[in-house]
Protein backbone atom coordinates (compact mmCIF):
# COMPACT_ATOMS: atom_id res chain seq x y z
CA UNK A 1 0.00 0.00 0.00
CA UNK A 2 1.23 3.59 -0.59
CA UNK A 3 0.31 5.56 2.46
CA UNK A 4 0.55 9.42 2.83
CA UNK A 5 -0.64 11.63 5.61
CA UNK A 6 -0.13 14.50 8.35
CA UNK A 7 0.88 14.90 11.41
CA UNK A 8 0.82 18.20 13.90
CA UNK A 9 0.22 18.90 17.64
CA UNK A 10 -0.33 22.45 18.95
CA UNK A 11 2.89 23.09 19.69
CA UNK A 12 4.15 21.39 16.84
CA UNK A 13 7.30 20.27 18.54
CA UNK A 14 7.46 16.45 19.95
CA UNK A 15 4.56 15.00 19.35
CA UNK A 16 4.66 15.62 15.77
CA UNK A 17 7.33 14.83 14.75
CA UNK A 18 7.25 11.48 17.06
CA UNK A 19 4.28 10.52 15.31
CA UNK A 20 6.04 10.35 12.03
CA UNK A 21 8.46 8.87 13.00
CA UNK A 22 6.70 6.27 14.50
CA UNK A 23 4.21 6.05 11.23
CA UNK A 24 7.56 5.30 9.31
CA UNK A 25 8.95 3.06 11.24
CA UNK A 26 5.67 0.84 11.25
CA UNK A 27 5.44 1.35 7.34
CA UNK A 28 8.65 -0.38 6.93
CA UNK A 29 8.02 -3.05 9.26
CA UNK A 30 4.75 -3.89 7.34
CA UNK A 31 5.67 -3.44 3.95
CA UNK A 32 4.13 -0.64 3.44
CA UNK A 33 5.38 2.90 1.08
CA UNK A 34 4.90 5.57 3.79
CA UNK A 35 5.43 9.44 3.78
CA UNK A 36 4.50 11.36 6.54
CA UNK A 37 4.24 15.16 6.34
CA UNK A 38 5.31 17.32 9.34
CA UNK A 39 3.99 20.57 9.87
CA UNK A 40 5.50 21.88 12.81
CA UNK A 41 6.89 24.81 14.65
CA UNK A 42 9.58 25.22 12.30
CA UNK A 43 7.41 24.69 9.23
CA UNK A 44 6.40 22.47 7.43
CA UNK A 45 8.65 19.60 6.11
CA UNK A 46 8.94 15.96 4.11
CA UNK A 47 6.10 18.13 1.83
CA UNK A 48 3.37 15.29 0.05
CA UNK A 49 3.91 16.51 -3.85
CA UNK A 50 1.06 16.35 -5.75
CA UNK A 51 2.18 12.93 -7.56
CA UNK A 52 2.45 11.42 -3.56
CA UNK A 53 -0.99 12.73 -3.67
CA UNK A 54 -1.93 11.00 -6.74
CA UNK A 55 -0.74 7.89 -6.41
CA UNK A 56 -1.79 7.34 -2.70
CA UNK A 57 -4.05 4.61 -1.52
CA UNK A 58 -4.82 5.94 1.78
CA UNK A 59 -4.49 8.91 3.77
CA UNK A 60 -3.48 9.32 7.66
CA UNK A 61 -4.56 13.08 9.46
CA UNK A 62 -3.00 12.64 13.04
CA UNK A 63 -4.05 15.77 14.43
CA UNK A 64 -5.13 17.53 17.46
CA UNK A 65 -5.17 21.00 15.50
CA UNK A 66 -6.52 21.94 12.31
CA UNK A 67 -3.93 21.13 9.48
CA UNK A 68 -2.40 23.39 6.27
CA UNK A 69 -4.02 22.63 2.65
CA UNK A 70 -6.44 19.97 3.68
CA UNK A 71 -8.09 20.47 0.59
CA UNK A 72 -5.66 19.14 -1.24
CA UNK A 73 -6.75 15.63 -0.34
CA UNK A 74 -10.23 15.40 -1.21
CA UNK A 75 -11.44 12.09 -3.49
CA UNK A 76 -8.94 10.69 -1.06
CA UNK A 77 -9.54 7.82 1.67
CA UNK A 78 -8.50 9.44 4.77
CA UNK A 79 -8.56 8.83 8.40
CA UNK A 80 -8.16 11.63 10.87
CA UNK A 81 -7.23 11.13 14.22
CA UNK A 82 -5.80 12.19 17.44
CA UNK A 83 -2.44 11.91 17.49
CA UNK A 84 -1.98 9.71 20.17
CA UNK A 85 -3.24 6.95 19.23
CA UNK A 86 -0.51 6.65 16.53
CA UNK A 87 2.61 7.51 18.52
CA UNK A 88 0.72 4.07 20.69
CA UNK A 89 0.35 1.86 17.66
CA UNK A 90 0.62 3.17 14.50
CA UNK A 91 0.78 -0.81 13.59
CA UNK A 92 -2.23 -0.73 14.08
CA UNK A 93 -3.36 2.39 12.70
CA UNK A 94 -1.62 0.97 9.74
CA UNK A 95 -3.15 -2.49 9.58
CA UNK A 96 -6.59 -0.67 10.19
CA UNK A 97 -6.72 1.65 7.53
CA UNK A 98 -8.80 -0.20 5.08
CA UNK A 99 -11.48 0.01 6.93
CA UNK A 100 -11.57 2.97 8.77
CA UNK A 101 -10.77 5.15 6.53
CA UNK A 102 -13.32 7.13 4.83
CA UNK A 103 -13.66 9.64 1.29
CA UNK A 104 -13.89 12.58 1.82
CA UNK A 105 -15.70 15.01 0.39
CA UNK A 106 -15.20 17.50 -3.14
CA UNK A 107 -13.28 16.06 -6.17
CA UNK A 108 -9.36 15.31 -6.01
CA UNK A 109 -7.61 17.90 -7.90
CA UNK A 110 -5.32 17.03 -10.67
CA UNK A 111 -1.74 17.46 -11.13
CA UNK A 112 -2.06 20.27 -13.39
CA UNK A 113 -4.54 22.31 -10.94
CA UNK A 114 -1.82 21.00 -7.82
CA UNK A 115 0.71 22.60 -10.18
CA UNK A 116 -0.08 25.57 -11.60
CA UNK A 117 2.17 28.45 -11.22
CA UNK A 118 0.39 31.05 -8.04
CA UNK A 119 3.72 33.28 -7.84
CA UNK A 120 7.06 33.28 -6.69
CA UNK A 121 7.48 32.31 -2.84
CA UNK A 122 8.32 36.00 -2.08
CA UNK A 123 5.15 37.06 -3.69
CA UNK A 124 2.96 34.63 -1.97
CA UNK A 125 4.90 35.59 1.39
CA UNK A 126 3.96 39.24 0.95
CA UNK A 127 0.36 38.53 -0.13
CA UNK A 128 0.32 36.19 2.69
CA UNK A 129 1.32 39.31 5.36
CA UNK A 130 -0.99 41.80 3.50
CA UNK A 131 -4.08 39.59 3.51
CA UNK A 132 -3.57 39.11 7.71
CA UNK A 133 -2.86 42.64 8.18
CA UNK A 134 -6.01 44.27 6.18
CA UNK A 135 -8.62 43.41 9.52
CA UNK A 136 -6.14 45.22 11.61
CA UNK A 137 -6.17 48.12 9.27
CA UNK A 138 -10.04 47.98 8.53
CA UNK A 139 -10.85 48.09 12.62
CA UNK A 140 -8.31 50.90 13.47
CA UNK A 141 -9.40 52.94 10.25
CA UNK A 142 -13.07 52.40 11.53
CA UNK A 143 -12.90 52.99 14.79
CA UNK A 144 -10.34 56.23 14.38
CA UNK A 145 -12.63 57.54 11.51
CA UNK A 146 -15.82 57.20 13.61
CA UNK A 147 -14.51 58.81 16.54
CA UNK A 148 -13.24 62.21 14.52
CA UNK A 149 -16.63 62.40 12.39
CA UNK A 150 -18.62 62.19 16.04
CA UNK A 151 -16.47 63.70 18.67
CA UNK A 152 -13.52 65.60 17.09
CA UNK A 153 -13.39 69.36 16.92
CA UNK A 154 -11.14 71.25 14.68
CA UNK A 155 -8.53 73.12 16.21
CA UNK A 156 -5.17 75.11 15.13
CA UNK A 157 -3.69 72.18 15.39
CA UNK A 158 -5.89 69.73 13.66
CA UNK A 159 -8.45 67.61 14.76
CA UNK A 160 -8.72 66.85 18.97
CA UNK A 161 -11.31 64.13 19.92
CA UNK A 162 -12.77 64.65 22.64
CA UNK A 163 -15.60 62.91 24.98
CA UNK A 164 -14.32 59.73 27.08
CA UNK A 165 -16.24 57.47 24.64
CA UNK A 166 -14.71 58.98 21.46
CA UNK A 167 -11.64 59.21 23.28
CA UNK A 168 -11.71 55.56 24.14
CA UNK A 169 -12.98 54.31 20.55
CA UNK A 170 -9.85 56.69 19.29
CA UNK A 171 -6.92 54.99 21.26
CA UNK A 172 -8.56 51.56 19.98
CA UNK A 173 -8.32 52.32 16.54
CA UNK A 174 -4.35 53.51 17.34
CA UNK A 175 -4.33 50.06 18.79
CA UNK A 176 -5.39 48.30 15.80
CA UNK A 177 -2.98 50.51 13.49
CA UNK A 178 0.43 50.09 16.02
CA UNK A 179 -1.02 45.82 15.65
CA UNK A 180 -0.49 46.11 11.31
CA UNK A 181 2.98 46.34 11.94
CA UNK A 182 4.10 43.64 13.51
CA UNK A 183 1.24 41.31 12.27
CA UNK A 184 2.36 42.20 8.71
CA UNK A 185 6.12 40.80 9.19
CA UNK A 186 5.39 38.25 11.26
CA UNK A 187 2.74 36.75 8.45
CA UNK A 188 5.29 36.92 5.66
CA UNK A 189 7.90 35.53 7.66
CA UNK A 190 5.16 32.54 8.92
CA UNK A 191 4.64 32.31 5.18
CA UNK A 192 8.01 31.40 4.28
CA UNK A 193 9.11 29.27 7.68
CA UNK A 194 6.38 28.03 9.87
CA UNK A 195 5.24 29.68 13.69
CA UNK A 196 9.14 29.68 14.69
CA UNK A 197 9.28 32.69 12.39
CA UNK A 198 6.71 34.81 14.00
CA UNK A 199 9.04 35.89 17.23
CA UNK A 200 11.58 37.09 15.79
CA UNK A 201 9.77 39.15 12.65
CA UNK A 202 6.95 40.81 15.06
CA UNK A 203 9.61 41.82 17.76
CA UNK A 204 11.84 43.22 15.23
CA UNK A 205 8.92 44.90 13.74
CA UNK A 206 8.17 46.52 16.94
CA UNK A 207 11.82 47.86 16.65
CA UNK A 208 11.96 48.81 13.40
CA UNK A 209 9.00 51.32 13.94
CA UNK A 210 9.73 52.71 17.21
CA UNK A 211 12.14 55.65 16.34
CA UNK A 212 13.21 55.91 20.42
CA UNK A 213 14.89 52.39 19.71
CA UNK A 214 16.53 53.08 16.50
CA UNK A 215 17.91 56.35 17.43
CA UNK A 216 16.30 57.79 14.21
CA UNK A 217 13.98 60.89 14.07
CA UNK A 218 10.99 58.49 12.63
CA UNK A 219 10.66 54.67 12.29
CA UNK A 220 11.26 52.31 8.92
CA UNK A 221 6.96 52.14 8.51
CA UNK A 222 6.02 49.49 6.51
CA UNK A 223 9.32 49.09 4.61
CA UNK A 224 11.17 48.44 7.61
CA UNK A 225 8.29 45.55 8.28
CA UNK A 226 8.63 44.03 4.90
CA UNK A 227 12.34 43.99 5.35
CA UNK A 228 12.26 42.34 9.08
CA UNK A 229 9.37 39.67 7.53
CA UNK A 230 11.92 38.27 5.04
CA UNK A 231 14.94 38.59 7.51
CA UNK A 232 13.43 36.53 9.57
CA UNK A 233 11.54 33.79 7.49
CA UNK A 234 14.98 33.13 5.44
CA UNK A 235 17.32 33.43 8.46
CA UNK A 236 14.45 30.67 10.05
CA UNK A 237 14.33 28.67 7.34
CA UNK A 238 18.17 28.83 6.92
CA UNK A 239 18.49 27.56 10.58
CA UNK A 240 16.12 24.56 10.25
CA UNK A 241 19.06 23.36 7.81
CA UNK A 242 21.41 23.03 10.50
CA UNK A 243 22.47 19.89 11.76
CA UNK A 244 21.49 19.52 15.50
CA UNK A 245 21.35 16.53 17.74
CA UNK A 246 18.51 15.01 18.21
CA UNK A 247 17.86 15.70 21.83
CA UNK A 248 18.08 19.80 21.04
CA UNK A 249 15.57 19.69 18.47
CA UNK A 250 12.62 20.28 20.77
CA UNK A 251 14.08 23.75 22.03
CA UNK A 252 15.61 25.00 18.43
CA UNK A 253 11.48 26.25 18.36
CA UNK A 254 10.69 27.68 20.87
CA UNK A 255 14.47 28.90 22.38
CA UNK A 256 17.07 29.48 20.46
CA UNK A 257 15.53 30.11 16.94
CA UNK A 258 13.62 32.98 18.36
CA UNK A 259 16.37 34.38 20.90
CA UNK A 260 18.97 34.64 17.60
CA UNK A 261 16.65 35.40 15.23
CA UNK A 262 14.77 38.80 17.40
CA UNK A 263 18.42 39.76 18.63
CA UNK A 264 20.65 39.66 14.93
CA UNK A 265 18.10 41.32 12.98
CA UNK A 266 16.68 44.07 16.00
CA UNK A 267 20.64 44.82 16.34
CA UNK A 268 20.60 45.31 12.26
CA UNK A 269 18.08 47.67 11.93
CA UNK A 270 19.90 49.82 15.47
CA UNK A 271 23.38 49.41 14.07
CA UNK A 272 22.85 49.20 9.98
CA UNK A 273 19.20 49.25 8.53
CA UNK A 274 17.40 51.83 10.20
CA UNK A 275 18.45 54.92 8.97
CA UNK A 276 18.73 54.46 5.63
CA UNK A 277 15.41 52.65 5.51
CA UNK A 278 13.37 55.87 8.03
CA UNK A 279 15.13 58.01 5.20
CA UNK A 280 14.09 56.57 2.13
CA UNK A 281 10.28 56.18 4.26
CA UNK A 282 10.34 59.90 4.76
CA UNK A 283 11.21 60.45 0.71
CA UNK A 284 8.93 58.06 -0.25
CA UNK A 285 5.93 59.81 1.84
CA UNK A 286 6.75 63.51 0.98
CA UNK A 287 6.98 62.14 -2.19
CA UNK A 288 3.32 60.72 -2.61
CA UNK A 289 2.08 63.91 -1.09
CA UNK A 290 3.44 66.62 -2.91
CA UNK A 291 2.16 64.66 -6.08
CA UNK A 292 -1.24 63.77 -4.81
CA UNK A 293 -1.32 67.65 -3.32
CA UNK A 294 -0.62 69.24 -6.87
CA UNK A 295 -3.34 69.02 -9.44
CA UNK A 296 -0.76 68.76 -12.51
CA UNK A 297 0.88 65.64 -10.83
CA UNK A 298 -1.93 64.23 -8.84
CA UNK A 299 -4.21 63.52 -12.16
CA UNK A 300 -1.42 61.24 -13.95
CA UNK A 301 -1.64 59.81 -10.32
CA UNK A 302 -5.12 59.07 -10.31
CA UNK A 303 -4.86 57.67 -13.93
CA UNK A 304 -1.98 54.97 -13.42
CA UNK A 305 -3.51 53.66 -9.70
CA UNK A 306 -6.86 53.91 -11.20
CA UNK A 307 -5.54 51.71 -13.94
CA UNK A 308 -3.64 49.41 -12.46
CA UNK A 309 -6.81 48.64 -10.35
CA UNK A 310 -8.63 47.71 -13.38
CA UNK A 311 -6.34 46.01 -15.89
CA UNK A 312 -6.59 42.76 -13.91
CA UNK A 313 -9.45 42.91 -11.04
CA UNK A 314 -7.80 41.46 -8.67
CA UNK A 315 -4.83 40.08 -10.33
CA UNK A 316 -0.69 41.07 -9.35
CA UNK A 317 -1.17 44.36 -10.90
CA UNK A 318 -4.03 45.19 -9.14
CA UNK A 319 -2.64 43.96 -5.72
CA UNK A 320 0.41 46.40 -6.33
CA UNK A 321 -1.77 49.35 -6.47
CA UNK A 322 -3.30 48.22 -3.75
CA UNK A 323 -0.75 47.76 -1.55
CA UNK A 324 0.56 50.66 -2.64
CA UNK A 325 -3.08 52.23 -0.77
CA UNK A 326 -2.78 50.68 2.15
CA UNK A 327 0.96 51.38 2.73
CA UNK A 328 0.12 55.23 2.52
CA UNK A 329 -2.62 54.57 4.77
CA UNK A 330 -0.36 53.48 7.49
CA UNK A 331 2.24 56.39 7.11
CA UNK A 332 -0.67 58.94 7.37
CA UNK A 333 -1.31 59.60 3.80
CA UNK A 334 -5.11 58.50 3.21
CA UNK A 335 -5.35 60.33 -0.30
CA UNK A 336 -3.72 57.62 -2.50
CA UNK A 337 -5.94 54.80 -0.37
CA UNK A 338 -8.95 57.45 -2.00
CA UNK A 339 -7.57 57.08 -5.60
CA UNK A 340 -7.42 53.05 -5.24
CA UNK A 341 -10.92 52.54 -3.12
CA UNK A 342 -12.99 55.08 -5.71
CA UNK A 343 -11.39 52.61 -8.59
CA UNK A 344 -12.28 49.37 -7.20
CA UNK A 345 -15.80 49.01 -7.65
CA UNK A 346 -15.73 50.49 -11.41
CA UNK A 347 -15.30 47.22 -13.23
CA UNK A 348 -18.00 45.16 -11.73
CA UNK A 349 -20.34 48.73 -11.49
CA UNK A 350 -19.85 49.41 -15.26
CA UNK A 351 -20.40 45.24 -15.96
CA UNK A 352 -23.59 45.40 -14.51
CA UNK A 353 -25.01 48.29 -15.63
CA UNK A 354 -24.24 47.68 -19.21
CA UNK A 355 -26.07 44.77 -18.87
CA UNK A 356 -29.14 46.78 -18.04
CA UNK A 357 -28.82 49.20 -20.32
CA UNK A 358 -27.99 47.57 -23.07
CA UNK A 359 -29.92 43.85 -22.68
CA UNK A 360 -29.53 43.18 -26.42
CA UNK A 361 -25.87 42.40 -26.30
CA UNK A 362 -25.98 40.00 -23.26
CA UNK A 363 -27.70 36.81 -22.82
CA UNK A 364 -29.87 36.07 -20.30
CA UNK A 365 -27.66 34.67 -18.42
CA UNK A 366 -24.70 37.06 -18.93
CA UNK A 367 -27.73 39.44 -17.65
CA UNK A 368 -28.36 37.33 -14.40
CA UNK A 369 -24.48 38.07 -13.87
CA UNK A 370 -24.62 41.51 -14.14
CA UNK A 371 -26.90 42.17 -11.74
CA UNK A 372 -24.72 39.66 -9.64
CA UNK A 373 -21.18 41.99 -10.48
CA UNK A 374 -23.52 45.40 -9.77
CA UNK A 375 -23.92 44.02 -6.10
CA UNK A 376 -20.46 42.66 -5.80
CA UNK A 377 -19.18 46.24 -6.91
CA UNK A 378 -20.99 48.02 -4.36
CA UNK A 379 -18.98 46.26 -1.23
CA UNK A 380 -16.18 47.09 -3.22
CA UNK A 381 -15.53 43.45 -4.87
CA UNK A 382 -13.45 43.99 -8.22
CA UNK A 383 -13.59 40.23 -9.48
CA UNK A 384 -16.86 40.63 -9.93
CA UNK A 385 -16.28 41.71 -13.57
CA UNK A 386 -13.86 38.98 -14.41
CA UNK A 387 -16.11 36.65 -16.29
CA UNK A 388 -16.84 39.43 -18.56
CA UNK A 389 -13.28 40.22 -19.17
CA UNK A 390 -12.80 36.55 -19.76
CA UNK A 391 -15.51 36.17 -22.15
CA UNK A 392 -14.85 39.17 -24.29
CA UNK A 393 -11.11 40.96 -23.41
CA UNK A 394 -10.80 42.79 -25.85
CA UNK A 395 -13.89 45.14 -25.54
CA UNK A 396 -14.26 44.74 -21.63
CA UNK A 397 -10.60 45.38 -20.46
CA UNK A 398 -10.14 48.41 -22.23
CA UNK A 399 -13.51 49.72 -21.04
CA UNK A 400 -13.29 48.66 -17.34
CA UNK A 401 -9.34 50.54 -17.26
CA UNK A 402 -10.81 53.62 -19.08
CA UNK A 403 -13.73 53.59 -16.18
CA UNK A 404 -11.00 52.99 -12.91
CA UNK A 405 -8.80 55.13 -14.32
CA UNK A 406 -11.02 57.72 -14.65
CA UNK A 407 -12.55 57.13 -11.28
CA UNK A 408 -9.18 57.28 -9.72
CA UNK A 409 -7.99 60.63 -11.85
CA UNK A 410 -11.10 62.69 -10.02
CA UNK A 411 -10.46 60.68 -7.00
CA UNK A 412 -6.89 63.22 -7.01
CA UNK A 413 -8.82 66.33 -8.06
CA UNK A 414 -11.23 66.15 -5.51
CA UNK A 415 -8.27 64.78 -3.12
CA UNK A 416 -10.38 61.97 -1.54
CA UNK A 417 -9.26 59.91 1.09
CA UNK A 418 -9.76 56.51 2.45
CA UNK A 419 -8.79 55.10 5.90
CA UNK A 420 -9.71 51.47 5.09
CA UNK A 421 -7.97 49.48 3.04
CA UNK A 422 -11.52 48.51 1.44
CA UNK A 423 -13.21 50.45 -1.86
CA UNK A 424 -16.58 50.86 -3.58
CA UNK A 425 -19.53 52.95 -2.19
CA UNK A 426 -19.92 50.72 1.20
CA UNK A 427 -16.32 52.60 2.38
CA UNK A 428 -18.05 55.93 2.06
CA UNK A 429 -21.17 54.86 4.13
CA UNK A 430 -19.40 53.69 6.83
CA UNK A 431 -17.57 56.92 6.87
CA UNK A 432 -14.13 56.20 6.12
CA UNK A 433 -13.85 58.75 3.49
CA UNK A 434 -13.61 62.86 3.84
CA UNK A 435 -16.02 63.56 1.29
CA UNK A 436 -18.88 60.74 0.66
CA UNK A 437 -20.47 62.84 -1.61
CA UNK A 438 -17.95 63.35 -4.03
CA UNK A 439 -16.64 59.67 -3.68
CA UNK A 440 -19.62 58.58 -4.77
CA UNK A 441 -19.53 60.92 -7.51
CA UNK A 442 -16.25 59.88 -8.71
CA UNK A 443 -17.17 56.08 -8.48
CA UNK A 444 -20.21 57.30 -10.84
CA UNK A 445 -18.74 59.28 -13.53
CA UNK A 446 -15.97 56.10 -13.68
CA UNK A 447 -18.57 54.00 -13.66
CA UNK A 448 -20.59 55.68 -16.36
CA UNK A 449 -17.65 55.65 -18.76
CA UNK A 450 -16.84 52.55 -18.38
CA UNK A 451 -20.49 51.01 -19.02
CA UNK A 452 -20.87 53.23 -21.99
CA UNK A 453 -17.60 52.59 -23.28
CA UNK A 454 -18.51 48.72 -23.28
CA UNK A 455 -21.74 49.39 -24.89
CA UNK A 456 -20.01 51.68 -27.68
CA UNK A 457 -17.23 48.79 -28.59
CA UNK A 458 -20.36 45.96 -28.91
CA UNK A 459 -22.27 48.64 -31.19
CA UNK A 460 -19.01 48.53 -32.77
CA UNK A 461 -18.78 44.81 -33.56
CA UNK A 462 -22.61 44.47 -34.52
CA UNK A 463 -21.93 46.74 -37.35
CA UNK A 464 -18.85 44.77 -38.27
CA UNK A 465 -20.79 41.57 -37.85
CA UNK A 466 -23.85 42.70 -39.82
CA UNK A 467 -21.36 44.48 -42.77
CA UNK A 468 -19.79 40.76 -43.12
CA UNK A 469 -22.91 39.33 -43.31
CA UNK A 470 -24.65 42.01 -46.25
CA UNK A 471 -20.96 41.18 -48.52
Amino acid sequence: MKIIGVTKCPTGIAHTYMAAEKLARAGKELGFDVKIETQGSQGTENVLTPEDVRNADYVIIAADVAIDDKDRFNGKKVQEMPIKPVIKDAKKVLTELPENAKQVGGEFVTDKELQKPTGSAAVKALMNGASHMIPFVVVGGLFIALSISFGGTATADGMVVSGVFWEKMNAIGSLGFNLMYPILAGFIAFSIAGRAALAPAMISAMVSVSPDVLGTTAGTGFLGCIVCGYAAGYFVKWVNTWKVPKGLKPIMPIFVIPLLGTGLISAAFIMFLGGPISWLMEVLNSMLKSLAANTATAIPLGLVLGAMIGVDMGGPVNKVAFLFGVASIAEGNPQIMGIVAAAIPVPPLACGLATFLSKKHFTEEEQGSGLSAFLMGLIGITEGAIPFATADPKRVLPSMITGSAVAGALASVFKITDVVPHGGPIVGLLGATNNVLMFLVCIAVGTCVGAFMLMAMLNSKDKKVDAAKAE
